[in-house]
């Protein structure tokens, strides 16, 4: 027996910010089981004495993948395993879609990662989509929903998609979206959405987001209009007016060096505005689903109002990394505004999405998501541009040599190159460094993009800062969850499941290229549920 390759040690920590004395956190990376021992087993196991544990605990922890008679090779085979799964049933059956009418923008962000794109001209960077191009891309997209493909959403991206010049164009786009009964979310700076309010009404857009990177006088520095106008105000202004008409709104807001320590005073005027409740100091704990930094409802809150929400994210700056800050310095900056540090970590975005995911767990209503890809990049995600070239990541888009094919109008297809093959491929298992990585299905290889700006390679890690934030959210997200109930059981394991298979069920699961044979066979595991059983 030893301990686990994939073994996580944290400690627990308490609704008071204090560490629970006595006990421990233990996170397996490949099977999802989280669990709490006492502060001695916790010893115990690091140094694989496992013949002091007591009988009952033994068990538990060798039935859920903590400790383990396998190899390091055969854990390895079990995470290769489980990855191929992931590839063949969820990742093909969905198609996230996002569509760029122009490049054009009436912001010169200086932090924005698409300046490149003002290189290649006026002409060009003025073009919109032209409808034969939609036709085809609309023509592409039913022949993968023919073929069992989910396609549920688009999102409309830029540039600035709501430039006053785009209206007719995003309308014909929702127009396409609407007859295949798609919803649609957009990606706005905001300043011209006082013009598009009757068209986000009429074709219900689901989600909209817009950024704001402080108070009017650091936010019009680094949200800066292209003729040197003030945009704060005007943004506000237009968030307010949306809200009004029943429009959700998810508040972005990028943080450097220059705006870190104007969180408070963001926060400030955004209740001086009634966007969030002045009575809130801090957020209320949103419901699972919910958006980063949902609040109770404001002063302004009445019948039919959209939601409000909001988070911060760190960015980055590669023209001027001397700008950048880490992730946890914003959970810092927040808890010395007033926030709790679970509440810290609701409202920015990297905490988030891991508290959001721990807390489903935790309902142990599902198994643990076992996805190798890091996001869309590397699974069914479509970035369509003017020209109708196409990109997987909407980070490296206007980067021709990144593309990964584009719409064909006469044939109404995509055709693809072999970037397209380089991006699906670029998942955990198949990056060496990451393959026994206790993070390997908590980082999934991190990054894409910023892997190749820092090795010029896809086919590279990029930790960032997962160890830290899976250690500062695990601890309190675990901890406040135990003591509301002492289970220390906390999640299901994926061990289990596993160690049903036979050794011609796991032959088939890595060799077949058919989604119904291997569903058949994961079926019975449980692995799946929901939506997802039906691929």
């Amino acid at each position: 027996m030893r301990t686990s390759t994939y073994e996580i040690f944290l400690p627990l920590t308490g609704a008071d910010e204090k560490p629970i004395e006595g006990r421990a956190l233990l996170i397996n990376g490949l099977y999802g089981a989280v669990d709490v021992v006492t502060q001695e087993e916790r010893d115990v196991i690091a140094a694989g004495e496992f013949e002091k544990l007591p009988l009952p605990v033994f068990e538990r922890l060798s039935l859920r993948g903590h400790i383990t008679r396998k190899t390091e090779e055969e854990e390895v085979a079990d995470m290769r395993l489980l990855s191929r799964v992931y590839k063949i049933i969820p990742a093909r059956s969905s198609v996230e879609l996002a569509i760029m009418p122009t490049y054009d923008c009436n912001f010169r962000c200086p932090y924005c990662f698409e300046q490149h794109r003002l290189k290649n001209g006026e002409v060009w960077l003025e073009s919109i989509m032209e409808n034969e191009t939609m036709d085809a891309i609309f023509a592409a997209l039913d022949d993968y929903r023919a073929r069992g493909c989910a396609l549920s959403a688009c999102t409309l991206y830029g540039g600035e998609p709501f430039l006053e010049k785009n209206m007719e164009v995003v309308r014909r786009i929702a127009d396409r979206c609407k007859a295949r009964g798609m919803k649609i979310g957009v990606v706005t700076n905001g300043y011209d959405l006082e013009s598009f309010l009757d068209f986000i009404e009429e074709y219900q857009i689901h989600s909209l987001q817009v950024t704001v990177d402080g108070t009017a006088e650091v936010n019009n520095r680094r949200r800066l209009h292209k003729d040197g106008l003030p945009t704060y105000d005007r943004i506000l202004n237009n968030v307010e007016l949306a809200l009004r008409r029943g429009v959700g709104i998810r508040l972005r807001v990028n943080v450097g060096r220059e705006n870190l320590h104007g969180i408070g005073a963001l926060l400030g005027d955004l209740r001086e505005r009634g966007l969030i409740g002045k009575a809130d100091t801090k957020p209320a704990h949103p419901v699972p689903g919910s958006a980063p930094g949902h609040l109770q409802p404001s002063e302004k809150a009445q019948a039919g109002r959209g939601d409000f929400s909001y988070y911060f994210k760190a960015v980055n700056d590669d023209a001027h990394p001397e700008n950048n800050v880490s992730e946890q310095a914003i959970i810092d900056e927040l808890m010395k505004t007033g926030f709790t540090a679970r509440e810290a970590i609701r409202l920015q975005s990297q905490y988030d999405t891991l508290a959001e995911g721990l807390s489903e767990l935790f309902r142990k209503e599902t198994f643990p998501r076992f996805s190798p890809a890091y996001c869309g990049a590397e699974q069914g995600m479509l970035v369509v541009d003017p020209f109708g070239k196409v990109y997987t990541c909407w980070d490296i888009v206007a980067k021709e040599e990144n593309s990964v094919g584009f719409v064909d109008q006469d044939l109404g297809r995509f055709l693809w190159n072999f970037n397209k093959a380089k991006w699906r491929v670029r998942t955990t298992d198949n990056l060496e460094a990451c393959r026994a990585c206790p993070y390997a299905f908590l980082c999934r290889g991190g990054c894409a993009s910023r892997a190749y700006y820092e090795h010029g390679s896809l086919f590279r890690e990029y930790c960032g800062e997962i160890r830290e934030i899976v250690a500062f959210v695990a601890s309190h997200m675990a901890g406040a969850e135990w003591e509301k109930n002492h289970d220390e059981e906390m999640t299901l394991s994926l061990a289990g499941p596993l160690s049903r298979l036979t050794a011609a069920e796991r032959e088939t699961i890595m060799t077949t290229k058919s989604q119904k044979e291997m569903f058949g066979i994961v079926k019975e595991l449980g692995l799946f549920a929901g939506a997802e059983e039906k691929a």
